[in-house]
């Protein structure tokens, strides 16, 4: 689990394969989770070991991973430091002794938040940090009342009376479908490899199973709405890098739907089989670790030692995403904080990291207004998005979603509805703690969730966040893209699937 000198920093091709067979010598076998997630932060590593060095790294230390120490100092923060020939990726602490469960814990570390480059969504105790996380954080901080910019859109997508904000788009995804129409063949020809089997199935999502396009789509509307002249930009180097920004994002996204769906055991995924239901969970494996290699590689082009560091946390984010998911005590299962910091892991940040990449790629400082108000549109926006899809998961039949319905609780996951509902039932408690795993309990929850007031306050709650999305996007000048982003929350309330 600490991988040894650069030349293990990328575990891609034959590496993965040996550690693989290694673990699972039958096909037919489920990979551990332990043993998907190690591949799945290898990629942090391997982005940041093709990145061009800091122009602030220590001129005593060496550049190379691994050997020596090496020091990244910036002004007012600790250095980031690597001793000897042993580099912790993405915090994975090695324990003599313990076992696989206890070796493979995640440690807080220096990463893009703890050097200021991006603002850290929560505290050192798991509570809101940067970004209120439920309606009560209001009263907490002063620093989250921000005075709303006049003219800002209230959204409103299920009164009555409720429809798009004036002045938005009714499609957002036209305005940059141009730019999105070679999207499909541009990254078959990233993903392609030697071996047909690891090409074809890396590349199944993108050949075949589009889906919405959703993250590529922000990156694109952010590039063109945090532009001098939104309107204007569409070409040049910038515009090159923000668009490959955009197949990164798309490819880190795919590569956690396939190593989801292994640990998960699901059987299908946006309407079609999953990819180690159509080759094998040893192949799936493989091809989304390829897959994050490649958006490594593709990371390291873009020649921005920002937006590596960025991007690289969002890699980190998606492990710790599955680590809580996995490991969560009873107590936190049923707490509303834990659930929100999960979601986070495992959707927002993804979101949140590549809107402020984008940003940054476009001429922006890190800690500018365009930037952090980028940064807070996708924290709020994704977490709206993963909470309408915890609702979904009630509320839509599975033909619908394309995945199976109740698909949550049949993993023992504890989300907005379900949580909500359980303060006003004392039964759900004891079914939440144990993961629903008696007989029963799956019904018995389902009943109890439509009973209560849990779909409609988790409604409530993607409210919230999507509100705080549009917020913040108005800060930055209005534009035909900067609307389009405010549809976007919209359509992430009103959506069916």
């Amino acid at each position: 689990n600490v991988l040894e000198g650069d030349q293990r920093s990328l575990c891609v091709g034959a590496n993965i394969c040996k550690e693989t067979q290694r673990v699972e010598p039958k096909i037919s076998r489920m990979p551990s989770p332990m043993t998907i997630l190690p591949l799945l932060a290898s990629a942090v590593g391997g982005a940041l070991a093709f990145a061009p060095a800091s122009p602030t790294m220590h001129a005593a230390g060496r550049s190379q991973w691994g050997m020596g120490r090496t020091c990244a100092v910036r002004s007012g923060v600790a250095p980031i430091c690597t001793r000897g020939s042993r580099l912790q990726l993405a915090g994975l602490r090695a324990q003599s002794g313990s076992s696989t469960a206890e070796r493979d814990d995640l440690e807080d570390r220096t990463n893009a938040h703890g050097v200021g480059l991006l603002q850290n969504p929560f505290d050192e105790d798991g509570r809101c940090g940067a970004f209120p996380g439920l309606p009560g954080d209001l009263l907490k901080k002063k620093e989250y009342d921000v005075p709303v910019p006049a003219g800002t859109p209230a959204l409103d997508p299920w009164s009555e009376a409720g429809g798009l904000p004036a002045g938005c788009p009714e499609d957002p995804f036209v305005l940059v479908s141009a730019e999105l129409a070679p999207f499909t063949d541009s990254i078959k020809d990233v993903v392609a490899a030697e071996h047909p089997i690891l090409s074809e199935a890396a590349k199944h999502f993108f050949a075949k199973k589009q889906g919405k396009r959703f993250r590529p789509t922000i990156v694109m509307l952010m590039a063109k709405a945090t532009a001098a002249v939104p309107s204007a930009h569409t070409e040049g180097e910038v515009y090159r890098k923000q668009a490959e920004l955009g197949q990164i994002t798309e490819m880190i996204h795919v590569a956690s739907l396939i190593h989801d769906d292994v640990l998960d055991e699901a059987d299908t995924r946006r309407g079609g089989e999953a990819v180690h239901k159509l080759y094998s969970n040893k192949v799936a494996v493989i091809v989304g670790d390829y897959l994050l290699a490649r958006a490594s590689v593709v990371l390291a082009k873009l020649q921005n030692t920002e937006v590596t560091e960025i991007m690289s946390t969002a890699l980190e984010s998606l492990v710790q995403g599955e680590i809580m998911q996995i490991k969560t005590g009873e107590e936190d299962l049923l707490d509303m904080m834990t659930y929100l910091r999960k979601s986070y892991h495992k959707t927002a940040s993804l979101i949140c990291d590549a809107c402020k990449s984008c940003a940054i790629l476009g001429g922006h400082a890190s800690n500018s207004e365009v930037a952090r108000a980028a940064e807070e549109y996708g924290y709020h926006l994704g977490l709206a998005y993963q909470i309408i899809d915890d609702v979904l998961d009630f509320t839509s039949a599975s033909d619908v979603l394309g995945k199976p319905a109740m698909a949550d609780v049949s993993l023992g996951l504890s989300t907005a509805p379900v949580l909500y509902a359980a303060e006003n039932i004392p039964e759900m408690r004891p079914m939440i703690k144990r993961k629903f795993k008696q007989e029963g309990d799956i019904e018995r929850t389902l009943r109890y969730v439509m009973q209560s007031d849990g779909i409609d306050r988790a409604r409530a709650l993607a409210l919230f966040h999507a509100q705080r999305a549009v917020n913040a996007m108005c800060r930055i000048p209005e534009s035909e893209e900067r609307n389009a982003l405010i549809t976007l929350a919209h359509l992430v309330l009103s959506r069916k699937s």
